[in-house]
C-alpha cells in the first residue's frame, strides 16, 4: 500500500506500524484521523506539529495507554490489543515531559528498580539492570540519593533510566528538552544521538529534532501532513509556518546573518565578522536518503548553505483542514471530566498506578522497596 509517496508495508515487522488509525475521545473530540505510517528499527524520528495536533494522543496509542477506535497499531510485530498490553509495554517505553510523573520512590535505586521488579526478575538481574541504566544516563553513584533532591535535568535523566531498566526496544519521548538547563540538554542530546534504540521524539524543540533525527513527521489536526528527511522538512519555512512552527533557531540565525551581508552601507570590519560566523556551514550527510544536519567549521570563505545530498522530495499530505483552523489547545492524555475532590486519588497513588501500567507489571510492591 502507498501513502502519498511513502510505501507502508504492513507485517514486515518494522519497529512501529500504524495503519489507517482513528481515535476519538469520549466527549466526541476526534484527535487522530486516519494516520498510516511506519518507523524502521533503529530509526530516529521527530514528530512535530502545533499544540492540539494529536501528538500526545498518537504517543499514547503506541503502548496502549489509549486504544485506537479503528485501524491497527503494531509495535515490533505485535498488534496493540488489550489482551497483550503487558507484552506491548515491554517493547515500548514512554518518557514523559514531566519526570515527576515517573518518579515516586524513596531513592534513585528504588525508582529504577521498579520496572524490573514488576517483571519478576531476580535480585541479581535487577541490580545489573539498575547499574546499567544509571551508567547509560550518567547517574552512577546516585543510587542512594532521594529522587526529589536531584535537579530537574537529573530527574529527566533518571526518568529515562526508569524506562531503560526494563529494556524496551522502542523509546518515545514527550518534549525531552523542556525546562532543561543547557548542560543537561546537551547531555540528553548526546545520549539520544549515541543510542541504537528506535526513537520517536514528540517535540516543539526543532533544534533538537534537527540535531538528533534523520526524519520528521508533521502532524496537524490529527493527520500526517508531511513525512520526509529532517534536512528538508526543517528547512521548509512555508511548511513549518503553515503548521504554526518556526525554523530551528540555528537556521534562523544563519538566515539572519546571511541577509545582513546584503546591507549596502555595512563597513568591511563588521562584514568580516559576519562572514567568520558563516564559516560554520550546515552540512548534510547520512546513509541513503536519511540526512543528518550538524555544524562544522570550514577553512574556506563560503557563506552559503552547503549541501551534499541527492534530491529528496518531501511528501506533503493533503488534508481537509486549513492552517488557520489549527487551534492552540493541548490534548490531554485522558481527556476525562473532572472527578469530585473526594473521589480523586492522591498524586503518589496516581503515579504509582501509572508507572505499574507503563512498565507492564500487574502487581504493586509498595511505594518503596529495597532489593539491595
Amino acid at each position: 500500500m502507498v501513502l502519498k509517496g511513502r510505501e507502508i508495508q504492513m507485517g514486515n515487522k518494522n519497529a512501529i506500524e500504524v495503519n489507517n488509525v482513528f481515535f476519538t475521545y469520549p466527549d466526541g473530540h476526534k484527535a487522530i484521523k486516519g494516520i498510516s505510517s511506519s518507523i524502521g528499527h533503529g530509526e530516529k524520528v521527530a514528530l512535530i506539529g502545533p499544540n492540539g495536533a494529536g501528538k500526545s494522543t498518537f504517543m499514547s496509542l503506541l503502548n496502549g495507554v489509549l486504544m485506537a477506535n479503528e485501524g491497527k497499531v503494531i509495535v515490533d510485530g505485535i498488534e496493540v490489543r488489550r489482551e497483550n498490553l503487558t507484552e506491548v509495554r515491554r517493547k515500548v517505553g514512554i518518557v514523559f515531559q514531566d519526570p515527576d510523573d515517573q518518579l515516586f520512590c524513596p531513592t534513585v535505586f528504588d525508582d529504577v528498580a521498579f520496572g524490573p521488579l514488576n517483571l519478576g526478575l531476580s535480585k541479581d538481574e535487577i541490580h545489573m539492570r539498575v547499574k546499567g541504566a544509571l551508567e547509560m544516563v550518567g547517574l552512577t553513584g546516585f543510587e542512594e540519593r532521594p529522587s526529589f533532591h536531584l535537579s530537574f535535568g537529573e530527574r529527566k535523566r533518571l526518568a529515562l533510566a526508569t524506562v531503560l531498566s526494563y529494556q524496551p526496544e522502542i523509546l518515545v519521548f514527550d518534549e525531552p528538552s523542556t525546562n532543561m538547563d543547557p548542560l543537561s540538554r546537551r547531555k540528553m542530546i548526546e545520549w539520544l544521538k549515541s543510542s541504537d534504540k528506535t526513537i520517536l521524539l514528540c517535540t516543539h524543540d526543532l533544534d533538537i529534532a534537527l540535531e538528533v533525527c534523520y526524519r520528521c513527521l508533521v502532524l496537524a489536526d490529527g493527520r500526517i501532513v508531511a513525512d520526509g528527511p529532517a534536512s528538508e522538512i526543517l528547512y521548509d519555512r512555508k511548511l513549518l509556518e503553515a503548521n504554526s512552527l518556526e525554523l530551528p533557531l540555528a537556521l534562523q540565525t544563519h538566515e539572519l546573518l546571511h541577509d545582513m551581508l546584503n546591507v549596502a552601507d555595512m563597513d568591511e570590519e563588521h562584514r568580516g565578522i559576519i562572514k567568520s560566523f558563516l564559516h560554520a556551514h550546515l552540512h548534510i550527510h547520512g546513509p541513503d536518503q536519511h540526512k543528518h544536519v550538524h555544524l562544522h567549521a570550514h577553512e574556506h570563505g563560503h557563506e552559503h548553505l552547503h549541501e551534499e545530498t541527492p534530491d529528496v522530495h518531501v511528501h506533503e499530505l493533503k488534508h481537509d483542514g486549513h492552517p488557520d483552523e489549527h487551534k492552540d489547545v493541548s490534548v490531554p492524555h485522558t481527556h476525562q471530566k473532572e472527578t469530585p475532590e473526594k473521589d480523586k486519588e492522591s498524586p503518589l497513588k496516581s503515579r504509582l498506578r501509572l508507572k505499574r501500567k507503563l512498565s507492564g507489571g500487574g502487581h504493586s510492591h509498595g511505594e518503596g522497596f529495597h532489593t539491595h
